[in-house]
């Protein structure tokens, strides 16, 4: 009557590894989440270290150090191991040399008023400086949490309308949010900006800028802001390029936290 349990597990598990093969998992975004053109958190980004062990306070003691820079990234490139099992030692030393470079030079900053009224309108700017590029994301969200800040509407902030995007050219930037279809608004939190590209050699790291226009909560209190800024390491690095790298290079680097009043 019918396929029996063992045939259809036997079959279950053939479909399921033709699938894999067919459409192999996406481990990682090296031109970052280009689909995603919607307001998101830094959560998405579970395959980037963190060089803050403060980002993590919500997870258990003993699974904070598997996410830190130092041993997810950096140690398997001093091991050779995973992705670079095949680079030389020689390689692997210069892009260890590379990507700390990156990360020391690597910057996030915030500036918000002080305070406000209820339903008051204010203007929220967040600077980033470096990453590896072509592109990095910005994220205006409540507070610095890797895996459960939110952005900033979930605590009463209204974003009003598109950001405004400054790139490391100094030019406005409106591609990422044109890619949001004409009937949707274009007030989101989540923004990618491109042309990023850090010289080593020169020692030069782009800047870049977005300017968020916000609907302050209706309810007086203390809020909460930060800036999530999403960089990658190893494509400022020629040894990166080489070899096309696909380890845990991605960052989540977070601002100060600036904390608000509505009053």
């Amino acid at each position: 009557m019918g396929v029996s349990l063992k045939k259809a597990g036997i079959y279950a598990g053939f479909l399921f590894l033709g699938i894999f093969f067919l459409n192999p998992p996406i481990s990682g975004y090296p031109k970052g989440p280009v689909q995603y053109v919607t307001n998101a958190g830094p959560f998405c980004a579970s395959c980037h270290s963190v060089a803050d062990p403060e980002y993590l306070r919500d997870l258990p003691s003993e699974k904070i150090p598997e996410q830190l820079i130092e041993y997810k990234h950096y140690k398997a490139i001093r091991d050779g191991k995973g992705p670079y099992e095949q680079v030389s030692p020689e390689d692997r030393a210069r892009l260890l040399e590379d990507v700390r470079m990156v990360d020391i030079n690597a910057k996030v900053s915030i500036q918000a008023p002080q305070s406000t009224k209820p339903g008051e309108t204010i203007k929220v700017t967040v600077t980033t400086q470096g990453g590896a590029g072509p592109v990095i994301g910005i994220m205006l969200v409540d507070i610095n949490l890797r895996d459960q800040a939110s952005p900033v509407s979930a605590t009463g902030w209204e974003i009003l309308e598109a950001p405004q995007v400054i790139g490391p050219d100094g030019k406005s930037q409106t591609w990422w949010l044109d890619k949001r279809l004409p009937e949707l608004k274009k007030n989101i939190n989540f923004i990618l900006v491109n042309g990023i590209k850090s010289d080593l050699a020169e020692k030069t790291f782009p800047e870049a800028r977005v300017i968020y226009t916000l609907k302050a909560p209706q309810t007086p209190g203390e809020y909460t802001l930060t800036a999530a800024f999403l960089y990658g390491t190893e494509k400022a690095s020629q040894i990166g390029l080489k070899g096309g790298i696909l380890g845990p290079s991605g960052r989540i680097l977070f601002s100060e936290v600036v904390k608000v009043r509505v009053e």
